[in-house]
């Protein structure tokens, strides 16, 4: 792997938003959302937050075990209390596995199962099939830190949030928006690959001498190049080029076999030469243990880094106070009523944060190039528009502009000179090419928050979402129905990157307001930080077991007339599971407490279920509502 940019001119030392703050967290949250409130309580603590059986005196003078009392969990839901500077009256968060109204047992494994990530990740081995990691549990995490940091920005511009709620299944239904709407896109539905060609060759590919490894294409001529030099049939590569290139917005990749015997009849050695010859990108799928043994692995790694840049290396120039580009003026206004955010971004990872500071209230305003961004026109559509360019992309004001031009470069600075924010997704070194980088544009807008979803620097590999899965160790837990490691088709560390890119602006904002940072500020994020955030238990050696399902003892098995997933404490078989229909083992096993739901087998038929209906709008597809409410 190749070396990040460095972080130079910037400080090494941190801003910590959250000094002066306290959390309380329930003694003992339940089972199913113990991975969620442990990602809250990470987060929160690296930013500077306490936590202790006092923190909660916002609520009145009671002593501990009042406080003990009002935080006991009930159900499948649990809350947490962020309390303001000074003991100052703060926010609740209530966090629940399903939505409010549904009181039925959750666990990871069941909202999987419910909210369609089981049968994304299984369309490339023909069949709903859950991931080997608390995916959906980290991802919510994430989501709760994101209302928690909104909600105490809010506070401090002038409008308290009292309460908060988010569910686990709300944020899954959210970040799996472009795949549903592709699902649901009016006349023109996603044409999902058939049985038989579902197990078909895909990548991971097997050299000769056993090496299975990943490739990376961003345009035709390389990975034409490359299978041509293997000596596959250039009729075969030329079929196999757009099923390879949709495989992550599919989730689904059916290739050509010849591809795979061609690449088993050479060492690997000599594919990386030929790899390297030919401009495609290769990547040895590396275990678990590989990663511990990395030296950037550290358990006390940020997701994400906050760096500050001091008044000195400012040339000794006052830096102006920081004013929000306009006023916040209250509910129904959301937190981030008033702010405005810039983006120039592709693809998944930098539209999806900007996405969350939308419906946290922000303004974003993109920079497209001239004619637009090619992927509004990515099939299927929806309104003229590609349904997974408009989940990521709808509502924001887009400036088309030549960034290659000096008048292009101009325009940018003046439409950034009233944000808040500037977020880009340029290659490493593009923007101190373009003389767009953090210091050009704090010329332009002092105090800026100059944010970067960052990927290692040279030229190869493409750092994309199934790379880093093979290289992270993510592709050693996420496994095929042989037990073999595989990359997952489902965008987890672009969409994870995303919710992390946008908790880290989150961050930011409030240093600034709070007064923590008075210099220059930036955050870089990445899909390596993401991976790190999603791994950190395994990664730590608390489980051994790479490829297990997250509910160790959990079940996915046919009944009379469906699927069903069950959690732990069971104790039936899947012999047993076929004897009756769905309904009568699920009203079965809730009774016994046990987290039990049917698998969604067509995505597209999320918004047409009586429970998830409310969380979706439809403007030519289905497009999920925001995973927060706010009061």
């Amino acid at each position: 792997m190749t070396s990040a940019p460095p972080l130079s001119p910037l400080t090494t030392s941190e801003a910590l938003p959250l000094d002066g703050h306290l959390v309380h967290l329930p003694p003992a949250p339940p089972a199913g959302l113990a991975t969620a409130t442990e990602v809250v309580r990470d987060h929160l603590t690296r930013l500077g937050a306490r936590f202790g059986p006092d923190a909660g005196p916002w609520h009145g003078s009671g002593s501990p075990h009042t406080a003990h009392d009002r935080y006991a969990t009930a159900g499948p839901e649990t809350v947490i209390g962020l309390g303001g500077p000074h003991h100052s009256r703060g926010t609740d968060l209530t966090l629940r596995g399903w939505p409010a109204g549904d009181p039925t047992p959750f666990d990871e494994t069941t909202a999987q199962a419910a909210t369609g990530l089981m049968a994304l990740h299984g369309r490339a081995n023909g069949g709903p099939r859950p991931l080997g990691v608390d995916y959906l549990s980290t991802l919510a995490g994430t989501v709760a830190t994101q209302a928690l940091l909104a909600a105490a920005l809010s506070g401090l511009r002038g409008t308290p949030v009292r309460s908060a709620r988010v569910s686990v299944a709300e944020a899954a239904l959210f970040s799996l928006g472009p795949y549903v709407a592709a699902a649901t896109a009016g006349d023109e539905p996603e044409d999902t690959p058939s049985p038989p060609y579902r197990r078909a060759a895909r990548p991971p590919f097997l050299s000769a001498d056993g090496v299975r490894f990943e490739v990376e294409a961003l345009e035709v001529q390389p990975w034409r190049d490359f299978w041509r030099a293997v000596g596959a049939p250039a009729k075969d590569i030329a079929n196999s080029w757009r099923a390879f290139s949709a495989r992550s917005s599919r989730a689904a990749s059916p290739l050509i076999t010849t591809l795979a015997q061609c690449a088993a009849r050479h060492r690997y050695a000599d594919l990386l030469l030929l790899a390297e010859r030919t401009g495609m990108g290769i990547c040895a799928l590396r275990t678990l243990a590989d990663r511990r043994a990395d030296s950037d692995v550290r358990y006390d790694d940020d997701p994400w880094e906050l760096r500050e840049l001091p008044r000195d290396e400012d040339g000794g120039l006052p830096v102006p106070p920081y004013t929000s580009s306009r006023p916040h003026t209250g509910f129904p206004q959301l937190p981030l009523g008033g702010l405005r955010i810039v983006e120039s971004t592709r693809g998944v990872q930098g539209p999806l944060a900007t996405s969350v500071l939308q419906a946290l209230g922000a303004h974003v305003i993109r920079i497209e190039q001239p004619g637009g961004d090619p992927a509004r026109g990515a099939a299927p559509l929806a309104g003229g528009v590609s349904a997974r360019f408009a989940a990521l992309n709808a509502g924001k004001e887009v400036r088309e502009t030549d960034i290659r031009t000096a008048a292009g470069r101009r325009a940018v600075a003046e439409t950034v000179a009233e944000a808040d924010v500037f977020l880009h997704t340029w290659a490493p070194g593009e923007a101190a090419r373009l003389r767009l980088d953090e210091a050009d544009l704090a010329r332009a807008r002092p105090g800026l928050i100059y944010a970067w979803d960052r990927a290692p620097d040279g030229p190869r590999p493409p750092w994309t979402d199934p790379m880093v899965q093979a290289w992270s160790g993510v592709a050693d837990t996420v496994r095929t129905p042989e037990g073999t490691p595989a990359p997952s088709l489902v965008t987890l560390l672009d969409i994870l990157g995303g919710h992390l890119a946008a908790e880290s602006v989150l961050a930011a904002l409030l240093a600034r307001e709070s007064g923590a940072a008075t210099g220059r500020l930036r955050v870089d994020s990445s899909l390596l930080g993401a991976s790190r955030v999603l791994l950190r238990p395994l990664l730590r050696g608390l489980d051994e077991s790479p490829g297990t399902p997250p509910s160790k003892a959990g079940l996915v098995a046919p009944t009379a007339d469906g699927l069903i997933a069950v959690g732990a404490g069971a104790g039936t078989t899947p012999a047993e599971l076929a004897t009756e229909p769905s309904a009568t083992w699920l009203k079965r096993f809730h009774a016994a407490g046990v987290p039990a739901r049917e698998v969604v087998t067509d995505i597209a038929s999320l918004p047409q279920d009586s429970a998830l209906s409310p969380y979706f709008t439809h403007d030519g597809c289905a497009r999920p509502t925001p995973p927060w409410s706010f009061s």
